[in-house]
């Protein structure tokens, strides 16, 4: 018999998206429905204090799947808050954020978790990558992502091109080891900047990132943007710490 490959967990924030729930619910279903096929799988929602009726239409649309955790902050906490208590709720070998928006396809996880199979430590989603693309997407809305990555590449001197997406695969001990010290969206970007410095295996994986189905944005630009500036000089400086290396034993079948 084939040995069953690493579980994985998919963790899903939410703010405000309760008008994209119906639909989350059913392309996250028919992307669980198949990967379970391939090896053990979890879904975690995580409402961050929405004050809409996103955590009842979660629990409405998911709440008869035994593979799905739902857990809610009673107020709004940021999106570095809610990836990790996720993580806390998540019981995966592997880890992977994804956006409950739908700018990317659930179809893109099987290739993330494939490409920790094959080694790598993180899997990233990249719409920067020469074989990703944009279909739909202002361009005012990527200015700030777009910059900061052509950034991020100059100070670490690597080959990867989207340092800002959140749709991620990580080994669970990596993420554990690379937890971040600042909030909200910069939490996403210091992962992976404490993963570089670690040495860890970072590679990409291309995709087409599309125009969100409903809502809208809830990222704050110009503290953002601030926030970017503050992170790259915490690596100039060398103040992102490299990460303490975790006993493998904590990944959990």
């Amino acid at each position: 018999m084939t040995e069953p490959k690493p579980s994985l967990s998919v963790v899903v924030p939410a703010f405000n998206e309760a008008a994209g729930i119906p639909d989350l619910a059913r392309e996250m279903g028919a992307f669980l429905d198949a990967h379970a096929a391939v090896r053990p799988v979890q879904l975690v929602l995580v409402d961050d204090g929405s004050t809409d009726e996103t955590a009842a239409r979660m629990r409405e649309f998911f709440g008869d799947r035994d593979d799905t955790t739902v857990v809610a902050h009673p107020h709004n906490l940021g999106l570095g808050a809610a990836l990790e208590t996720g993580g806390a709720a998540a019981t995966g070998a592997y880890v992977a954020w994804f956006d409950s928006d739908l700018t990317y396809r659930p179809e893109i996880l099987s290739a993330l978790a494939a490409r920790l199979d094959e080694g790598a430590d993180v899997a990233l989603t990249s719409c920067y990558h020469p074989d990703g693309g944009i279909e739909g997407v202002p361009a005012w809305r990527l200015a700030l992502s777009k910059a900061a990555s052509s950034l991020y590449q100059r100070l670490t001197r690597g080959d990867l091109h989207t340092y800002t997406s959140m749709v991620r695969g990580y080994r669970r001990e990596v993420l554990a080891a690379c937890a971040p010290q600042r909030g909200g969206f910069l939490a996403v970007t210091e992962v992976l900047l404490r993963a570089l410095r670690g040495g860890y295996r970072c590679v990409e994986v291309p995709a087409v990132l599309a125009r969100r189905r409903t809502g809208q944005s809830k990222m704050r630009i110009l503290r953002v943007a601030f926030g970017h500036a503050n992170l790259a000089a915490a690596w100039l400086l060398g103040l992102l710490k490299q990460p303490v290396p975790v006993d493998p034993a904590f990944a959990r079948e």
